[in-house]
């Protein structure tokens, strides 16, 4: 995979880093250079790669709690292969951006010292069923294998459209190797537990729900306006 560094003002660790207070933030800094590396190579969307503050709704108090528990210990978790299944029937409720503000922490825990070894990776589940079809064998090979075989994983929204039997054929592929493996895995939804095995089948539904089930029961966050502002 081709990677060119880009250095920008906005740095994860502003505000935290020793460095930065001894000889300032620049484009030489080994820690800013290998976390942004490890960022861009995970394929994790522009739009969570940026620090967000989430604020739970009391309903979610609780799982919050829990998730910043897993965040806190992020390494020992991805060492052990944890896996997470974090689902709600809203959507909106900060599924996904709980899940890569986990991810990052660990790229921000390992980065330093890594020597720019790839080690965690976003996968969106419709796009990555659509696009198995289509790729050439080398893509799809590495793809796959950026998925199967990465220290810790999303796989973000899985069971959002009904599977065929190709697709489930491909995830069920993906989940098993990961599990054989004891790789960390974090999986969001908007399906239940219950349902969960009616989509995808007993053995995937067995493997995603075999350790940690967090629900979110708070409302969606996203909301439309019919008038425009600029943004700040």
């Amino acid at each position: 995979m081709e990677y060119t560094y880009q250095y920008s003002d906005e740095c994860w660790f502003k505000d935290k880093c020793p460095r930065q207070k001894s000889v300032g933030c620049d484009s030489s800094c080994p820690i800013r250079s290998e976390f942004d590396y490890l960022i861009n190579t995970s394929n994790i969307p522009d739009e969570f790669k940026k620090k967000k503050i989430l604020y739970p709704e009391e309903v979610d108090l609780e799982a919050f709690n829990t998730l910043k528990d897993i965040q806190l210990d992020i390494e020992n978790f991805t060492e052990q292969g944890r896996i997470l299944y974090l689902w709600s029937s809203q959507c909106g409720v900060g599924k996904t951006e709980f899940a890569t503000k986990i991810l990052k922490t660990y790229l921000a825990v390992k980065c330093y010292g890594n020597g720019y070894k790839d080690l965690a990776w976003f996968e969106y589940a419709p796009s990555f069923v659509l696009m198995a079809k289509e790729f050439k064998s080398d893509e799809r090979m590495e793809h796959i294998k950026n998925l199967s075989e990465r220290q810790l994983c999303i796989i973000d929204d899985i069971g959002a459209v009904s599977p065929s039997n190709y697709d489930r054929s491909v995830l069920s592929s993906v989940i098993d190797n990961r599990y054989s493996k004891g790789l960390a895995t974090i999986y969001t939804s908007n399906i239940s537990p219950e349902n969960l095995e009616l989509l995808l089948g007993a053995r995937i539904a067995d493997r995603i729900l075999s350790d940690i089930v967090i629900e979110l029961k708070g409302t969606g966050r996203r909301q439309s306006t019919s008038t425009y502002q600029r943004k700040e």
